[in-house]
This record gives C-alpha cells, sequence and structure tokens, in this order.
C-alpha cells in the first residue's frame, strides 16, 4: 500500500529527527571530496531516526535495473530483483510502505520496507529504502524525513556525478560548461504554463551565482526561493549550489520562512568562505487563498503588483546570510488577491542603456506594465528579450521569479 503523506505540521521530535539526518548529511558533503562517507553516515542517521534494522540506497542503470550504492544493517539482500514496491516507487514517484509475513524471523528475513524515489527535476535516480521498524508501524512523519533525505541524496548523487565528468575532462572552458550544467540542474524545470510560479536565470558570465528554486510542498502550498551570491566566479557557483540544496530540503520541514531562513543561515555561517555571503527571499504561496509568507535577508525589496495594477515593495530588515550565525529574520503574510508577487536579482535593475542610468525598479514596472496582456511566463521572456536590444548591457547576473495569483482562475 502507498504510505500517506503527512501534510499536518510535524510533531516536535520528528522535525527535531528530521533536522539531524539532514544538517549532518549538509555538513558531511561540504567537507568530504567524495560521497561514501556522506552516505554512510545518511542511512545511519535514518535507521537512528526510525529504529529500523536497515537501510539502502538503490541507483538506477541504464537497463532500468537497480544497483545498490550503499546499504547498512543485517537485513540480508533487503531488495530482492524485480521487487514490486520498488517498481511502484519509481513508476510514481511516491513514498511506498509495504508490510510482508510477520511471522518472519531471523536477521535476513523482510518484515517491513518503506521506500522514497530519488528524485530530481523529473528524473527518477534510483530508490532510498529502509527496512524492519523495530517497534511497531512507519509513521507518516517518517515517510517525509525519508522523502526529503531522498531529495538530498538524488542532489548530492547528481552533483557528484556531474562533478566526477567535469574533473575527467581537459580544460578550463570544458570544466565551466559542466559547472554550468550543474548549475542548471539545480534550477527547476518543467511547463511555465500548467505552474502559477514561474522563474528565469540568465548568467552574466558562464556560471552564475544567482539561484531561484520553487516545488509543490502538498496539494496547496508552493515553497519558493530566490537568491544571489556575493562575488563572481566558481567561488559564487559553489556557495550558491550549497544555499540551493539547503532551501530545497530544509523547505520540507519549516513552515515559518523567517526560520527557514535562519536554519539556511547557521548551515552557510559554518562552512562559507571569509567575506562570502548570500542574500535570500524564501516563502510559501498558498494557491488555493492566495496567502503569501515571506521572509527577506538583505534582497532586493519584492515587489507586489494588485489587480488595480499598483505596486508596493517590501525592503529587507535583516542582514545576508552568512554573515552572523544568530541572525532572526521576519515573516511578512500578504493576500495576492488576484496579484502577482516579483522577486529578482540587482542584475535586472541595474541593465544599463548604454551610459545612461541603470533601469531600475522604475523602469522594471514600465517593462511589466507594457506587457501585462501577456501570460506571465511569455511577459518575462518578452521583457527579456527587450533587454536583449542593441545598447543595452548586463553587469551582473540576471534572475527574477514571479507569482501570478490570477492563474487558479483561470484554469479551473
Amino acid at each position: 500500500m502507498t504510505a500517506r503523506r503527512n501534510t499536518a505540521l510535524p510533531l516536535e521530535d520528528a522535525v527535531s529527527d528530521r533536522l539531524e539526518v539532514l544538517a549532518a548529511f549538509s555538513r558531511d558533503l561540504t567537507v568530504s571530496r567524495d560521497l561514501e562517507g556522506p552516505l554512510s553516515s545518511l542511512l545511519a542517521g535514518i535507521l537512528r531516526a526510525m529504529d529500523a534494522k536497515a537501510a539502502g540506497l538503490f541507483l538506477t542503470a541504464d537497463d532500468g535495473t537497480l544497483f545498490c550504492r550503499g546499504s547498512m544493517g543485517t537485513v540480508g539482500g533487503l531488495v530482492p530483483e524485480g521487487d514490486p514496491l520498488f517498481a511502484r516507487c519509481l513508476q510514481h514517484g511516491t513514498v511506498e510502505c509495504e508490510y510482508r509475513d510477520p511471522r518472519s524471523r531471523g536477521d535476513t528475513a523482510l518484515r517491513s520496507l518503506l521506500c522514497a524515489p530519488l528524485t530530481l527535476n523529473g528524473r527518477r535516480l534510483g530508490v532510498l529504502s529502509v527496512a524492519n521498524k523495530r517497534i511497531g508501524a512507519f509513521l507518516p512523519s517518517e515517510s517525509g524525513l525519508l522523502e526529503a533525505a531522498a531529495g538530498a541524496a538524488a542532489l548530492a548523487i547528481s552533483n557528484d556525478r556531474l562533478t566526477r565528468a567535469l574533473d575527467s575532462q581537459k580544460g578550463v572552458g570544458r570544466e565551466l560548461e559542466l559547472a554550468a550544467e550543474i548549475q542548471r540542474n539545480l534550477l527547476p524545470h518543467g511547463d511555465p504554463a500548467e505552474f502559477p510560479v514561474v522563474g528565469l536565470n540568465r548568467p552574466a558570465r558562464l556560471v552564475s551565482g544567482d539561484f531561484f528554486d520553487f516545488f509543490p510542498l502538498d496539494e496547496r502550498r508552493i515553497p519558493f526561493a530566490l537568491a544571489d551570491v556575493s562575488g563572481k566566479g566558481m567561488n559564487a557557483a559553489l556557495l550558491m549550489a550549497k544555499s540551493a540544496g539547503l532551501f530545497r530540503c530544509l523547505a520540507k520541514t519549516y513552515d515559518d520562512p523567517a526560520d527557514l531562513l535562519a536554519a539556511i543561515n547557521r548551515e552557510i555561517c559554518e562552512t562559507a568562505s571569509r567575506g562570502m555571503f548570500v542574500t535570500m527571499v524564501a516563502g510559501i504561496y498558498d494557491h488555493e487563498t492566495g496567502a503569501l509568507w515571506f521572509a527577506n535577508a538583505g534582497h532586493e525589496p519584492p515587489l507586489l503588483r494588485a489587480p488595480d495594477r499598483s505596486y508596493k515593495s517590501f525592503p529587507a530588515e535583516a542582514p545576508p546570510l552568512g554573515i552572523l550565525p544568530d541572525l532572526t529574520f521576519e515573516t511578512h503574510e500578504i493576500e495576492l488577491a488576484g496579484g502577482e508577487f516579483y522577486i529578482f536579482t540587482d542584475g535586472l535593475t541595474e541593465y544599463r542603456y548604454g551610459k545612461q542610468e541603470a533601469l531600475g525598479v522604475e523602469g522594471l514596472i514600465q517593462l511589466v506594465e507594457s506587457h501585462a496582456d501577456l501570460p506571465l511566463a511569455e511577459r518575462l521572456n518578452v521583457l527579456l528579450s527587450e533587454l536583449d536590444h542593441e545598447g543595452w548591457e548586463a553587469r551582473d547576473d540576471l534572475t527574477v521569479l514571479a507569482i501570478d495569483d490570477a492563474w487558479i482562475s483561470r484554469h479551473d
């Protein structure tokens, strides 16, 4: 049977277990040169958090079969060849749970099995599984933990594969191309016409220090973020990748954007190079009610565009991430009420036409209004195409994320 997803607020101890496992995995990835140690620590953390006897990580081979990438515990084999539970997990991309013959005895007997898919941008990389909970049944919160851990592992494995490919290539140009591919894999993909959130990223160089992300948390809520890493080049790109990974993992645990930014900030402060920091806006959008919650860590003020075409900005009240470990942030709640919400990096507002003044927020508003009748995704593309005209010059990476609260009414 399929494990039910836990959409309610997690219990305090479940949150603590989940954070401990994911934060330890993130720290291990920062200091390790390969995946062996971090993956072993991840499996051990899952076993402790769930009080189970065995855990395994299985990757999909080119022919579609699964092979064991790492395991821990006493259940022999852990996955029979062609196991239908794993097949359903890979086919549907859902957490699956099954209880088998409870009369089975011995360390090698398989009595209960919980599986979560390793999914990245719609691709199924494999399955993370845990077997034989010592007491009772697997809880919904444990399904959530395994799903979050699988997401973190999928991102790490994808980055490791691309990094190994990068290391095997010669020449700085090829290395930069592969680094850019890693970054593109971190950005959400899909048809923008099928989602109320749209984002665009245009690096000033081959690699970027900006990122945006969003994903459906449940049937109503969509966590989102946009960030800008200080500096240029590979150092900024690496910190961008770390920040993106932290957001993707921790946004599945924290319901309050202020708490989410505080957790990301603590992790960045532990490992960021001196002098580097990250500005970020992160939040949650409820597309059924039009409510939106967000917090701002030193980033450009987001813009709310009301249905009457009036605008309101929200300046940051806290410094960027990575400067002080004990920063606190403030969550703002707004009602979109059929309006739109724009977040962007200064690479957009600092676009210049020759030696004239930068585009600025007022220029951005004029561009948005001049194409206000277009669908949101098309509007952003047209806006950027206008900045491609001769005479316009980019000074920095350009990233924009927009939320259209009227989208749902047009798709009912």
